[in-house]
């Protein structure tokens, strides 16, 4: 067994924060002092019994050792926070920021935790959007994460002021129009979105777009400025082709042009395209006449249009 002994300003989150790197040990230090409470005020010099080697967060017990701190919150709402709501969002972001940001719009209940020394703050959503802004209040060695809780839907979210690491869904969530603009970012969390019919993910940069396919209802997509290959590109267009039934017609603007040439693709002794390229799959698209029936698809790529024509042969302009 270990003694800790208490400085100036302690409470039993910091130490169990600074033992086990996690307020999850406070049930350690439960077990070993008896008769201890977290309505205790401890003093400087006061002595707490641990487990030896039990660690729960190495990473944080190393940080704090390396950098020779020793947490101190005084009597602040610190670390474990608790809402009645679900959690719906996770929103991850590098530890050295020290803010965050974020517009949004919908109807119901928000809370968000943002993962620092203060109170869960609660949002009303309305349908006009509200510029929601935090300055953080502690430091942390590792990723920064805010939790998302509430009975809401979505009308509009904008977090492109975040710079957002990664987003994790953890349930389906309304969202209609959703913004991220200049990041790096796996989108794999679209497959739980519903509803959304306008995205605008400017100056993207990723590995994957097939995760846009479950967005059937989808009708705007801006790519302006994506750092993307041409390959991810093309298979999503191809991809759109081979899932396209069930999903409405779309905008989207592009400034990287897909491979290949914009003509019929070649078809199998079935009738079904050989799609060998992106822009192949953009004049299926935009050609087939019951694709088009409900409204038109059109891709902008650097300013030329390619979108269907009805009275004539379709082509770009």
């Amino acid at each position: 067994m270990g003694k800790y002994t208490v400085t100036s300003g302690q409470n039993l989150f910091d130490i169990s924060m600074h033992i086990y790197g996690s307020i999850e040990g406070i049930v350690d230090l439960m077990m070993n002092n008896s008769g201890l409470s977290l309505a205790d005020e401890l003093k400087a010099g006061d002595e707490l019994i641990f487990t030896d080697d039990f660690v729960i967060n190495k990473d944080i017990v190393s940080y704090f050792r390396m950098n020779n701190l020793i947490p101190a919150n005084g009597e602040r709402q610190v670390y474990y926070k608790e809402s009645s709501y679900p959690r719906r969002i996770i929103i991850r972001l590098n530890s050295q920021r020290t803010s965050a940001a974020f517009s949004i719009s919908g109807n119901g209940i928000m809370e968000i935790d943002w993962g620092d020394n203060s109170p869960i703050e609660v949002i009303s959503l309305e349908n006009e959007p509200k510029h929601i802004g935090h300055f953080f209040n502690s430091r942390i060695a590792s990723e920064r994460r805010i939790y998302l809780y509430g009975d809401f839907a979505i009308k509009q979210i904008d977090l492109s002021l975040c710079s957002v690491d990664s987003l994790l869904l953890l349930s389906p969530v309304n969202i209609e129009k959703f913004v991220i603009n200049d990041t790096h970012l796996d989108i794999g969390f679209f497959h739980l979105l519903n509803d959304t019919y306008d995205i605008n993910l400017c100056e993207l940069k990723t590995s994957d777009l097939l995760p846009l396919l479950n967005c059937k209802k989808l009708m705007k997509l801006d790519l302006t400025d994506a750092d993307i290959p041409r390959q991810i590109l093309d298979n999503y267009l191809i991809a759109l082709v081979k899932q396209y039934y069930g999903r409405r017609n779309c905008i989207v603007t592009l400034t990287t042009k897909p491979s290949g040439e914009y003509k019929e693709p070649q078809k199998d002794e079935n009738g079904n395209y050989i799609l060998s390229s992106g822009m192949e799959a953009i004049w299926v698209l935009t050609n087939e006449p019951a694709w088009n029936e409900g409204g038109q698809w059109a891709f902008d790529i650097n300013n030329i249009i390619y979108t269907y024509l009805p009275t004539s042969s379709n082509h770009d302009y």
